[in-house]
């Protein structure tokens, strides 16, 4: 993790998350299987039990530029570096006061082009790889079952872009 010091924030928020999507009355085929041990590849996957098809997802907690479900851009980034490991279909990004999340799917991501910047760290600035969707939508915490509708969705249609929004 590029920036080591949100590793825990970045665990504690998925696990409050997981919790809410597993216990929503909503889509009960739907869960989050989150990974158990750290394989810097996902942070679990979504799967959908009455097909047997899963995703895996990315988690960030973002702790600028996103707060009580407002997000301060009309674009919303992604690493590279995420972006092109085939395991991740999707990006679960966090607000900081952990009542929204930003969904984009790295489907859309990928027919964008790549941008270099350099990128805050824990210990230095790096120049780093990132892509920018306009196709991503914000779901709060308290209507869950939007979130895991749009899931359901795609699951049915094998439609894992910015159409099943």
């Amino acid at each position: 993790m590029y920036r080591a010091s949100m590793y825990d924030k970045h665990d504690t928020s998925m696990e409050k998350f997981v919790k809410l999507f597993n216990n929503s009355l909503s889509y009960p085929n739907l869960k989050i299987e989150p990974i158990t041990e750290e394989t810097f590849i996902d942070d679990g996957n979504i799967v959908d039990e009455k097909t047997k098809q899963s995703i895996g997802f990315d988690w960030e907690y973002r702790d600028r530029y996103f707060s009580n479900g407002v997000f301060s851009f009309d674009t919303l980034g992604q690493y590279e570096r995420k972006i092109i490991k085939p395991s991740i279909k999707l990006s679960l990004q966090c607000d900081s006061t952990e009542t929204a999340v930003a969904v984009a799917w790295h489907e859309d991501w990928r027919l964008e082009d790549i941008v270099k910047l350099n990128l805050a760290t824990d210990s230095k600035d790096q120049l780093g790889k990132v892509r920018y969707t306009k196709h991503f939508k914000i779901y709060f915490y308290e209507n869950i079952a939007e979130l895991k509708k749009m899931l359901n969705r795609a699951f049915e249609q094998k439609q894992f872009n910015k159409n099943s929004f």
